[in-house]
């Protein structure tokens, strides 16, 4: 979308309306991480995935961690949390991406 309140609002709907706790936390990282709460979005990914493995928590992550720090050997740890991510099921909605 190029429209940042309305997606903003699409996640603000989407996790009103998460059929379990790991999807609501993921919707909540990517509302977090768009409104420039980093940390408390990567937080939120970490929370859905000590839940559930899934496809969604695994990319909030590496994406979050990726735009966290400049440091080239967090490169690694990014490549590993997508090929992580690649290994779980995925409900093909792609949460913020």
């Amino acid at each position: 979308l190029n429209c940042p309140e309305a997606a903003m609002r699409s996640l603000q709907l989407a996790r009103q309306h998460a059929g379990t706790e790991p999807e609501r936390l993921v919707y909540e990282g990517w509302i977090l991480y768009d409104t420039g709460h980093c940390d408390e979005g990567l937080r939120k990914a970490e929370e859905s995935l000590n839940l559930q493995r899934s496809f969604e928590a695994f990319f909030l992550k590496a994406y979050a961690l990726a735009d966290s720090s400049p440091d080239p050997s967090y490169s690694m740890k990014v490549i590993s949390l997508l090929e992580d991510a690649l290994k779980c099921p995925s409900d093909r909605l792609r949460k913020g991406q």
